[in-house]
Protein backbone atom coordinates (compact mmCIF):
# COMPACT_ATOMS: atom_id res chain seq x y z
CA UNK A 1 0.00 0.00 0.00
CA UNK A 2 2.91 2.42 0.91
CA UNK A 3 4.05 1.75 -2.46
CA UNK A 4 1.58 2.03 -4.56
CA UNK A 5 0.20 5.57 -2.70
CA UNK A 6 3.54 6.96 -2.57
CA UNK A 7 5.16 5.78 -5.79
CA UNK A 8 8.48 4.16 -3.63
CA UNK A 9 9.51 1.16 -2.95
CA UNK A 10 9.37 0.51 0.81
CA UNK A 11 11.62 -2.08 2.85
CA UNK A 12 10.65 -3.95 5.74
CA UNK A 13 13.14 -6.01 6.82
CA UNK A 14 13.93 -7.82 10.29
CA UNK A 15 17.78 -8.97 10.98
CA UNK A 16 19.05 -11.94 13.62
CA UNK A 17 21.71 -11.15 16.09
CA UNK A 18 24.18 -12.63 13.61
CA UNK A 19 23.29 -9.50 11.20
CA UNK A 20 21.64 -12.10 9.05
CA UNK A 21 18.20 -11.33 7.63
CA UNK A 22 15.42 -13.59 7.77
CA UNK A 23 12.04 -13.92 5.74
CA UNK A 24 9.54 -12.85 8.77
CA UNK A 25 8.18 -9.72 7.06
CA UNK A 26 9.37 -8.54 3.48
CA UNK A 27 10.08 -11.91 1.85
CA UNK A 28 13.62 -13.22 0.26
CA UNK A 29 13.07 -10.91 -2.63
CA UNK A 30 13.19 -7.63 -0.72
CA UNK A 31 15.09 -8.38 1.99
CA UNK A 32 18.25 -9.36 -0.45
CA UNK A 33 17.49 -6.30 -1.96
CA UNK A 34 17.74 -4.02 1.36
CA UNK A 35 20.92 -6.03 2.59
CA UNK A 36 22.41 -5.29 -0.70
CA UNK A 37 22.24 -1.61 -0.56
CA UNK A 38 23.20 -1.25 3.29
CA UNK A 39 26.31 -3.98 2.83
CA UNK A 40 27.57 -1.23 0.12
CA UNK A 41 26.70 1.67 1.81
CA UNK A 42 29.40 3.19 4.30
CA UNK A 43 28.97 6.03 7.09
CA UNK A 44 31.45 8.87 7.83
CA UNK A 45 33.90 6.41 8.94
CA UNK A 46 34.77 2.95 8.36
CA UNK A 47 31.91 1.36 9.44
CA UNK A 48 29.44 -0.33 6.99
CA UNK A 49 25.29 1.61 7.15
CA UNK A 50 24.20 -1.95 8.10
CA UNK A 51 26.04 -2.94 11.37
CA UNK A 52 25.73 0.94 12.40
CA UNK A 53 21.75 0.91 11.59
CA UNK A 54 21.85 -2.85 13.45
CA UNK A 55 23.58 -2.62 16.50
CA UNK A 56 24.18 1.56 17.28
CA UNK A 57 21.39 3.99 15.54
CA UNK A 58 19.05 5.12 17.80
CA UNK A 59 15.05 4.09 16.94
CA UNK A 60 14.10 6.09 14.15
CA UNK A 61 17.23 7.31 13.16
CA UNK A 62 17.46 8.70 9.33
CA UNK A 63 20.15 7.18 7.87
CA UNK A 64 20.45 8.69 4.51
CA UNK A 65 21.79 6.80 1.64
CA UNK A 66 22.20 9.45 -0.85
CA UNK A 67 22.65 13.32 -0.74
CA UNK A 68 19.01 13.58 0.78
CA UNK A 69 21.18 13.41 4.14
CA UNK A 70 22.52 17.08 3.61
CA UNK A 71 18.91 17.74 5.25
CA UNK A 72 17.72 17.29 8.85
CA UNK A 73 15.52 15.17 10.50
CA UNK A 74 14.00 16.21 13.57
CA UNK A 75 16.78 18.51 14.55
CA UNK A 76 19.51 15.41 13.81
CA UNK A 77 21.89 15.74 10.90
CA UNK A 78 21.55 12.30 9.35
CA UNK A 79 25.04 10.16 8.28
CA UNK A 80 26.54 11.24 4.94
CA UNK A 81 28.43 8.31 3.28
CA UNK A 82 31.53 7.97 1.41
CA UNK A 83 31.87 7.67 -1.79
CA UNK A 84 31.23 4.98 -4.26
CA UNK A 85 30.65 4.28 -8.05
CA UNK A 86 27.24 4.06 -10.42
CA UNK A 87 28.66 -0.06 -10.58
CA UNK A 88 28.55 -0.16 -7.27
CA UNK A 89 25.29 0.70 -6.08
CA UNK A 90 23.87 -0.83 -9.54
CA UNK A 91 25.25 -3.71 -8.34
CA UNK A 92 23.90 -3.80 -4.64
CA UNK A 93 20.12 -3.03 -5.80
CA UNK A 94 19.86 -5.51 -9.18
CA UNK A 95 17.55 -8.57 -8.35
CA UNK A 96 18.92 -12.06 -8.70
CA UNK A 97 19.52 -13.75 -12.06
CA UNK A 98 17.11 -16.80 -10.90
CA UNK A 99 14.34 -14.03 -9.67
CA UNK A 100 11.74 -13.68 -12.47
CA UNK A 101 9.34 -11.64 -10.51
CA UNK A 102 9.99 -7.97 -12.29
CA UNK A 103 10.54 -4.84 -10.10
CA UNK A 104 7.63 -2.30 -9.74
CA UNK A 105 10.27 -0.16 -10.20
CA UNK A 106 13.74 -0.54 -11.95
CA UNK A 107 16.21 0.62 -9.10
CA UNK A 108 19.28 2.97 -10.55
CA UNK A 109 21.85 4.42 -9.32
CA UNK A 110 21.65 7.19 -6.97
CA UNK A 111 18.17 7.22 -5.71
CA UNK A 112 17.17 9.13 -2.56
CA UNK A 113 16.06 6.89 0.41
CA UNK A 114 16.20 6.43 4.07
CA UNK A 115 16.61 3.65 6.67
CA UNK A 116 15.68 3.76 9.73
CA UNK A 117 15.59 1.13 12.77
CA UNK A 118 12.15 0.68 14.12
CA UNK A 119 12.51 -2.28 16.71
CA UNK A 120 15.75 -3.70 18.24
CA UNK A 121 15.68 -6.35 20.73
CA UNK A 122 18.80 -9.07 21.92
CA UNK A 123 17.41 -11.27 19.31
CA UNK A 124 17.02 -9.54 16.35
CA UNK A 125 16.40 -5.63 14.73
CA UNK A 126 14.16 -4.47 12.40
CA UNK A 127 14.57 -1.91 9.58
CA UNK A 128 12.19 0.32 7.71
CA UNK A 129 13.54 1.49 4.34
CA UNK A 130 12.29 4.50 1.25
CA UNK A 131 13.41 4.63 -1.73
CA UNK A 132 11.80 7.18 -4.09
CA UNK A 133 13.02 5.68 -7.69
CA UNK A 134 10.90 8.31 -9.48
CA UNK A 135 12.88 11.20 -8.15
CA UNK A 136 16.74 12.03 -8.46
CA UNK A 137 18.91 13.90 -5.77
CA UNK A 138 18.49 17.13 -7.51
CA UNK A 139 14.40 16.44 -7.80
CA UNK A 140 13.18 15.46 -4.72
CA UNK A 141 12.09 17.94 -1.75
CA UNK A 142 14.10 16.66 1.04
CA UNK A 143 11.81 18.16 3.63
CA UNK A 144 8.23 16.26 2.19
CA UNK A 145 10.49 13.37 2.00
CA UNK A 146 11.88 13.52 5.42
CA UNK A 147 8.77 14.24 6.82
CA UNK A 148 7.02 11.46 4.93
CA UNK A 149 9.38 8.97 6.10
CA UNK A 150 9.42 10.19 9.55
CA UNK A 151 5.34 9.92 9.42
CA UNK A 152 5.13 6.23 7.89
CA UNK A 153 8.40 4.79 10.61
CA UNK A 154 5.90 6.60 13.22
CA UNK A 155 2.85 4.28 12.24
CA UNK A 156 4.31 0.95 11.58
CA UNK A 157 6.20 1.12 15.18
CA UNK A 158 2.83 0.08 17.18
CA UNK A 159 1.85 -2.12 14.53
CA UNK A 160 5.15 -4.34 14.89
CA UNK A 161 4.43 -4.14 19.05
CA UNK A 162 0.90 -5.39 18.41
CA UNK A 163 2.68 -8.16 15.73
CA UNK A 164 5.01 -9.58 18.08
CA UNK A 165 2.57 -9.62 21.54
CA UNK A 166 0.28 -11.93 19.13
CA UNK A 167 3.39 -13.65 17.78
CA UNK A 168 4.16 -14.06 21.49
CA UNK A 169 0.92 -15.39 22.45
CA UNK A 170 0.75 -17.85 19.45
CA UNK A 171 4.36 -19.44 21.18
CA UNK A 172 2.65 -19.90 24.44
CA UNK A 173 -0.09 -21.24 22.93
CA UNK A 174 2.18 -23.73 20.95
CA UNK A 175 3.81 -24.71 24.12
CA UNK A 176 0.99 -25.78 26.04
CA UNK A 177 -0.58 -27.53 23.61
CA UNK A 178 2.16 -29.51 23.00
CA UNK A 179 2.30 -30.25 26.59
CA UNK A 180 -0.83 -31.21 26.81
CA UNK A 181 -0.44 -33.46 23.60
CA UNK A 182 2.63 -35.58 24.84
CA UNK A 183 2.57 -36.00 28.90
CA UNK A 184 0.51 -37.03 31.54
CA UNK A 185 3.57 -36.96 34.28
CA UNK A 186 5.91 -33.98 35.52
CA UNK A 187 7.51 -32.52 32.34
CA UNK A 188 9.88 -29.47 31.33
CA UNK A 189 9.90 -28.27 27.98
CA UNK A 190 13.00 -26.63 26.56
CA UNK A 191 14.87 -25.19 23.59
CA UNK A 192 18.31 -27.14 22.52
CA UNK A 193 19.82 -24.62 24.39
CA UNK A 194 18.03 -25.81 27.43
CA UNK A 195 16.05 -22.27 27.78
CA UNK A 196 12.82 -23.66 29.47
CA UNK A 197 9.76 -23.21 27.57
CA UNK A 198 7.24 -24.79 29.72
CA UNK A 199 6.26 -27.02 32.38
CA UNK A 200 3.64 -29.09 33.45
CA UNK A 201 2.57 -28.15 37.25
CA UNK A 202 5.62 -28.76 39.38
CA UNK A 203 7.48 -30.24 36.41
CA UNK A 204 10.65 -27.92 37.48
CA UNK A 205 10.46 -29.04 40.92
CA UNK A 206 10.08 -32.43 40.32
CA UNK A 207 13.20 -32.73 38.35
CA UNK A 208 15.51 -30.51 40.37
CA UNK A 209 14.05 -32.48 43.70
CA UNK A 210 15.95 -35.83 42.06
CA UNK A 211 19.13 -33.22 43.09
CA UNK A 212 20.74 -33.49 39.30
CA UNK A 213 19.69 -30.12 37.47
CA UNK A 214 19.30 -26.87 38.76
CA UNK A 215 17.52 -23.71 37.38
CA UNK A 216 19.40 -20.56 36.72
CA UNK A 217 18.01 -17.74 34.61
CA UNK A 218 15.40 -19.76 33.11
CA UNK A 219 18.18 -22.31 31.74
CA UNK A 220 18.36 -26.09 32.22
CA UNK A 221 21.76 -26.70 34.33
CA UNK A 222 22.33 -30.72 34.56
CA UNK A 223 24.66 -31.45 37.09
CA UNK A 224 24.19 -35.34 36.95
CA UNK A 225 26.62 -36.71 34.40
CA UNK A 226 24.66 -39.76 33.45
CA UNK A 227 21.77 -36.93 32.64
CA UNK A 228 24.29 -34.92 30.60
CA UNK A 229 25.34 -37.42 28.53
CA UNK A 230 21.45 -38.91 28.05
CA UNK A 231 20.54 -35.28 26.45
CA UNK A 232 23.55 -34.81 24.56
CA UNK A 233 22.94 -38.23 22.67
CA UNK A 234 19.73 -36.70 21.79
CA UNK A 235 20.84 -33.45 20.60
CA UNK A 236 23.50 -35.41 18.57
CA UNK A 237 20.71 -37.55 16.93
CA UNK A 238 18.97 -34.65 16.63
CA UNK A 239 21.73 -32.89 14.45
CA UNK A 240 22.16 -35.80 12.31
CA UNK A 241 19.13 -35.85 10.79
CA UNK A 242 17.11 -34.08 8.06
CA UNK A 243 13.78 -34.83 8.69
CA UNK A 244 12.83 -32.57 11.07
CA UNK A 245 11.95 -30.18 7.97
CA UNK A 246 9.81 -32.82 6.37
CA UNK A 247 6.31 -32.98 5.51
CA UNK A 248 5.02 -33.75 8.49
CA UNK A 249 6.05 -30.04 9.74
CA UNK A 250 2.34 -28.91 7.82
CA UNK A 251 0.40 -30.46 10.34
CA UNK A 252 -1.53 -28.54 12.98
CA UNK A 253 0.14 -29.69 15.88
CA UNK A 254 3.04 -30.63 17.52
CA UNK A 255 4.41 -34.10 16.83
CA UNK A 256 6.96 -36.22 17.88
CA UNK A 257 9.73 -36.63 15.94
CA UNK A 258 11.12 -39.89 14.64
CA UNK A 259 14.48 -40.12 17.22
CA UNK A 260 14.27 -42.39 19.75
CA UNK A 261 14.08 -41.46 23.89
CA UNK A 262 16.71 -41.66 25.54
CA UNK A 263 16.19 -42.38 28.83
CA UNK A 264 18.52 -42.23 31.78
CA UNK A 265 17.38 -43.70 35.73
CA UNK A 266 18.35 -41.32 38.98
CA UNK A 267 18.20 -41.73 42.25
CA UNK A 268 16.98 -38.61 44.78
CA UNK A 269 18.02 -37.99 47.68
CA UNK A 270 15.50 -39.98 49.23
CA UNK A 271 16.92 -43.09 47.45
CA UNK A 272 14.36 -43.57 45.72
CA UNK A 273 14.63 -44.13 41.46
CA UNK A 274 13.19 -41.73 39.01
CA UNK A 275 13.20 -42.64 35.24
CA UNK A 276 14.66 -39.26 33.43
CA UNK A 277 13.66 -39.73 29.55
CA UNK A 278 14.65 -37.00 27.35
CA UNK A 279 12.29 -36.93 23.62
CA UNK A 280 12.86 -34.59 20.49
CA UNK A 281 9.33 -33.14 19.83
CA UNK A 282 8.75 -31.01 16.24
CA UNK A 283 6.18 -28.16 17.20
CA UNK A 284 3.67 -26.98 14.78
CA UNK A 285 4.53 -24.49 12.55
CA UNK A 286 3.77 -21.25 12.45
CA UNK A 287 2.73 -20.52 8.84
CA UNK A 288 4.59 -22.99 6.15
CA UNK A 289 8.06 -19.94 5.87
CA UNK A 290 8.54 -20.05 9.63
CA UNK A 291 9.95 -24.08 10.47
CA UNK A 292 10.72 -24.39 13.91
CA UNK A 293 13.51 -26.58 15.20
CA UNK A 294 12.66 -29.18 17.29
CA UNK A 295 12.24 -28.50 21.10
CA UNK A 296 13.26 -31.21 24.06
CA UNK A 297 10.80 -32.64 26.39
CA UNK A 298 11.93 -33.81 29.85
CA UNK A 299 10.08 -36.58 31.12
CA UNK A 300 9.87 -37.89 34.51
CA UNK A 301 8.59 -41.15 35.85
CA UNK A 302 8.54 -41.34 39.72
CA UNK A 303 7.81 -44.72 41.75
CA UNK A 304 4.51 -45.17 42.96
CA UNK A 305 2.75 -47.09 45.48
CA UNK A 306 0.61 -50.11 44.06
CA UNK A 307 -2.58 -51.15 44.95
CA UNK A 308 -2.81 -53.69 47.39
CA UNK A 309 -5.63 -55.13 45.19
CA UNK A 310 -3.40 -56.00 42.66
CA UNK A 311 -2.18 -59.10 44.71
CA UNK A 312 -5.52 -60.02 44.35
CA UNK A 313 -5.82 -59.94 40.43
CA UNK A 314 -2.46 -61.91 40.49
CA UNK A 315 -4.09 -64.54 42.69
CA UNK A 316 -7.28 -64.74 40.81
CA UNK A 317 -6.14 -64.61 37.20
CA UNK A 318 -2.52 -65.89 37.12
CA UNK A 319 -3.14 -68.34 40.52
CA UNK A 320 -0.86 -67.06 42.49
CA UNK A 321 -0.62 -68.07 46.42
CA UNK A 322 -0.60 -65.30 48.56
CA UNK A 323 3.19 -65.07 49.39
CA UNK A 324 4.00 -64.91 45.64
CA UNK A 325 1.54 -62.28 44.81
CA UNK A 326 2.62 -60.49 47.86
CA UNK A 327 6.42 -60.69 47.00
CA UNK A 328 5.85 -59.69 43.16
CA UNK A 329 3.65 -56.34 44.52
CA UNK A 330 6.64 -55.73 46.92
CA UNK A 331 9.51 -56.25 44.30
CA UNK A 332 7.62 -54.49 41.74
CA UNK A 333 7.24 -51.25 44.18
CA UNK A 334 11.21 -51.48 45.26
CA UNK A 335 12.87 -52.92 42.43
CA UNK A 336 15.79 -54.87 44.85
CA UNK A 337 15.09 -58.00 45.59
CA UNK A 338 17.61 -56.86 48.58
CA UNK A 339 14.93 -54.48 50.19
CA UNK A 340 12.11 -56.78 49.33
CA UNK A 341 13.20 -60.05 51.46
CA UNK A 342 14.40 -57.55 54.33
CA UNK A 343 10.39 -55.72 54.01
CA UNK A 344 8.64 -59.41 53.89
CA UNK A 345 11.17 -60.52 56.32
CA UNK A 346 11.66 -64.07 54.57
CA UNK A 347 14.80 -65.47 53.08
CA UNK A 348 16.52 -64.89 49.46
CA UNK A 349 16.64 -68.44 49.01
CA UNK A 350 12.46 -68.24 49.68
CA UNK A 351 11.66 -65.39 47.24
CA UNK A 352 13.85 -67.46 44.72
CA UNK A 353 11.66 -69.81 44.88
CA UNK A 354 8.58 -67.38 44.82
CA UNK A 355 9.77 -66.39 41.52
CA UNK A 356 10.36 -69.36 39.80
CA UNK A 357 6.87 -70.02 40.50
CA UNK A 358 5.95 -66.90 39.25
CA UNK A 359 7.56 -67.32 36.52
CA UNK A 360 6.05 -70.39 35.69
CA UNK A 361 2.50 -69.55 36.20
CA UNK A 362 2.29 -65.87 34.63
CA UNK A 363 4.51 -67.11 31.36
CA UNK A 364 7.12 -64.02 31.92
CA UNK A 365 10.96 -64.72 32.03
CA UNK A 366 12.24 -61.37 33.45
CA UNK A 367 11.90 -59.06 36.39
CA UNK A 368 11.38 -56.41 34.55
CA UNK A 369 8.26 -58.61 32.42
CA UNK A 370 6.75 -58.92 36.22
CA UNK A 371 6.69 -55.00 36.58
CA UNK A 372 5.22 -54.32 33.61
CA UNK A 373 2.72 -56.97 34.23
CA UNK A 374 2.11 -55.90 37.69
CA UNK A 375 1.88 -52.23 36.77
CA UNK A 376 -0.74 -53.17 34.04
CA UNK A 377 -2.79 -54.75 36.56
CA UNK A 378 -2.38 -51.80 38.68
CA UNK A 379 -4.42 -49.67 36.07
CA UNK A 380 -7.75 -51.27 36.95
CA UNK A 381 -8.10 -50.11 40.22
Amino acid sequence: MIDSKLNCTSFLVEFAKSNVPTNRFGGDHSTRKLNGMLQTSATGGSRKALQFLLTEAPLHYPFCRTTLGKGEFNGRKPLGETEKTSEDLARAMEYDADDNRPDRHVIQPEIPGLVSPLRRTESSTILFGCLFPEHTITSIDVAIANKTFSVLATLLSPGLDTFFQIDQERATNRIHRTLLSFTSCPAVLATQERIVLGQTASGIDKLIATGGVSLRDEKLDFKNRRMETCLQGLLNEIQGQEHFHDAENNSNSATESQSQEHAVFIEDPSGRLNRITFGAITPAPVDDRCRSAPWILIRMAEPSELPQAVELALQDYYLLSQSEAHLARYLTMTGSMTDTVEQLGITRNTAKTHMRRIFEKTGINTQLQLARLVHKLSGYF
